[in-house]
């Protein structure tokens, strides 16, 4: 083998191994975030469902966990929607001003460009920019997205109520139409059990009801006895 073959196949070599070196790195990287993510990420789901503020100290590790899952893979769509709820969960409890938590905008403005295609990103920036910002026609705006992007997700059939039922008063007749429609598509199929779980969290029972036996909705054998019998 001539000197040539033998520096081009060093050279071959020592790419490989740095391309190889590189993609370690990536998946080091990546589980390293995981490591963080996952228990922040469980966190959040028990707050979710204790409809409670955490404690201090929880909150403050929750923060740090998302913080540094996003130190090790800061371009994550998934760790930075992580970050911004936990930001939610600390201006609820009082910890976050109203001025800091409006920064998430920009959090979720760039995870949204990261993956332009995903949901819950859409649904997730709604509930924000309703509940923290009360800008309620963006909100909406963001919901229809949502919900064009992904109408059987059960995340955005869960944001797209809880903004609905938040700020019913202030929603036009269309769009109080809409959420009616909305919820009879969801009680009629897979999203049966959010969609219930969302009229119950907002104590929004007999208005639903109501306007379920009224329509004669073909739903309403579905519902008059687990969800609506008091309202009959």
């Amino acid at each position: 083998m001539n000197k040539t073959a033998v520096l081009s196949r060093r050279v071959v070599i020592v790419v490989a191994i740095g391309l190889l070196s590189t993609l370690m790195a990536m998946v080091w990287q990546a589980g390293l975030a995981s490591l963080y993510y996952f228990p922040a990420s469980f966190r959040l789901e028990q707050w979710d469902k204790a409809n409670a503020k955490p404690d201090a100290d929880d909150l403050t590790g929750t923060a740090q966990l998302a913080e540094a899952a996003l130190a090790y893979q800061p371009d994550n769509p998934h760790y930075l929607l992580l970050k911004a709820k936990v930001n939610e969960w600390r201006w609820y409890s009082g910890v976050l001003s109203s001025a800091d938590v409006a920064a998430n905008e920009a959090i979720y403005q760039q995870a949204i460009a990261l993956r332009p295609s995903w949901p819950v990103a859409y649904a997730d920036h709604a509930y924000f920019l309703a509940v923290t910002q009360l800008r309620l026609t963006e909100a909406w705006q963001q919901l229809m997205i949502a919900r064009q992007k992904g109408p059987y997700l059960p995340e955005v059939q869960q944001k797209f109520l809880a903004v609905a039922f938040s700020f019913w008063p202030q929603l036009s007749v269309a769009q109080k139409a809409d959420v009616y429609r909305q919820i009879e598509l969801g009680m009629s199929g897979a999203l049966f059990f959010t969609t219930r779980a969302s009229i119950q969290q907002f104590n929004k029972q007999q208005l639903v009801c109501q306007y379920l036996r009224v329509k004669r909705s073909p739903v309403w054998l579905k519902v008059q006895d687990n969800l609506c019998a008091r309202f009959q």
